[in-house]
């Protein structure tokens, strides 16, 4: 199961059910990933062994706990954490399955409708009643050297703060640096701000600096220092765009201090991310019955089932002063005064 998130998580075996016996079962998924198919009445994650002896554990629940986007991919909750009860063993029920088969297990055996009739069950082992499981989700991209808003710097370059404190928010607009794409809300993407075909100036870091003020222009509203903010230095119809305004000498206006066209307006840019999303899986009070009516058990006080991941999740960010920002025609009709 995947580590990367939640850190190495142990099983803690506590005791066996059937009359003192010790059931020698190893549950070894240390190395397997955990995967995740989407049902038309269930869902389940999963995860495969095929060293040494071929074996799977599956986490079947009810498809309306968690929402899952036309992508196929989990839609995050705003939850900070999910629980539902195992229910049983009967097959709409909410429950966790043990089984050891005859031959190598296909990674979609589990994605499909009808699991199919190879390789056969040689052992299983179902979850009864009263158990908990907590799903808890978050995201897998707060760390130092990862580059979440893709602008060309990792986050602990940005002002990330370990502790989701204190995040640098240089334009101030709500959206913390490491996560704005435009993180001095010039309406220029930072990426474009930090590259430097033109052999601008640099700064004492080495960063692109056109107006040598020794602020680097991806954190310097107004570039060129000629006292008109960049995001202002557009024409009508390319607002979010400063880039595209030139007057003279094939230069940017927001570049160019000689020129100091103004106009006033309250467009942004889309800050349109994606992330790296994450589900930690563990269950309380878990007891497994072996399905061969021996009546053997096997009992868990806290079962850690492990860790699903999900990688370019679609995000989009407001700016606190974008009053526009997430409006469609939709909200607008939801919002609009009832007639009289």
């Amino acid at each position: 199961m995947r580590r990367l998130l939640f850190g190495i998580f142990s099983l803690a075996l506590l005791n066996s059910c059937d009359d003192g016996e010790i059931i020698v079962t190893s549950f070894d998924f240390e190395d397997s990933d955990v995967e995740f198919c989407e049902g038309p009445n269930k869902n389940v994650f999963y995860s495969i062994n095929n060293n040494d002896v071929f074996e799977s554990i599956s986490l079947e629940f009810n498809s309306s706990v968690l929402d899952v986007g036309e992508d196929g991919n989990i839609i995050p909750p705003e939850e900070e954490e999910i629980s539902f009860n195992l229910t049983g063993d009967g097959s709409n029920n909410n429950r966790i399955v043990y089984r050891i088969f005859n031959s190598e297990v296909p990674n979609d055996y589990f994605c499909n409708v009808v699991p199919p009739s190879q390789p056969a069950v040689i052992e299983e082992w179902i979850s009864g009643t009263g158990a908990v499981v907590y799903i808890t989700p978050g995201f897998a991209d707060e760390s130092p050297n990862i580059d979440v808003d893709g602008d060309g710097l990792d986050n602990i370059d940005e002002g990330w703060d370990p502790d989701g404190v204190d995040h640098l928010d240089t334009d101030e607009d709500g959206i913390p640096d490491y996560l704005d794409v435009d993180d001095d809300g010039d309406n220029v993407e930072t990426d474009i701000e930090l590259a430097n075909s033109a052999n601008d100036p640099v700064n004492s870091d080495g960063q692109r600096d056109t107006d040598e003020d020794g602020i680097p222009n991806y954190l310097d509203n107004d570039d060129d220092n000629d006292g008109i903010l960049t995001r202002f230095e557009v024409q009508e119809g390319d607002e979010n765009n400063p880039t595209l305004f030139q007057t003279a000498e094939g230069i940017p206006n927001y570049l160019n201090p000689e020129q100091v066209d103004e106009l006033r307006h309250d467009v942004y840019i889309l800050n349109d991310i994606t992330r790296s999303y994450g589900y930690r899986i563990t269950v309380e009070d878990l007891k497994f019955t072996k399905q061969d009516g021996s009546g053997e058990s096997i009992q868990f006080a806290s079962y850690n089932f492990g860790n699903y991941m999900e990688s370019g999740i679609e995000v989009i960010l407001c700016p606190d002063q974008d009053s526009n920002c997430g409006v469609t025609e939709e909200t607008e009709e939801e919002t609009e005064e009832p007639t009289t």
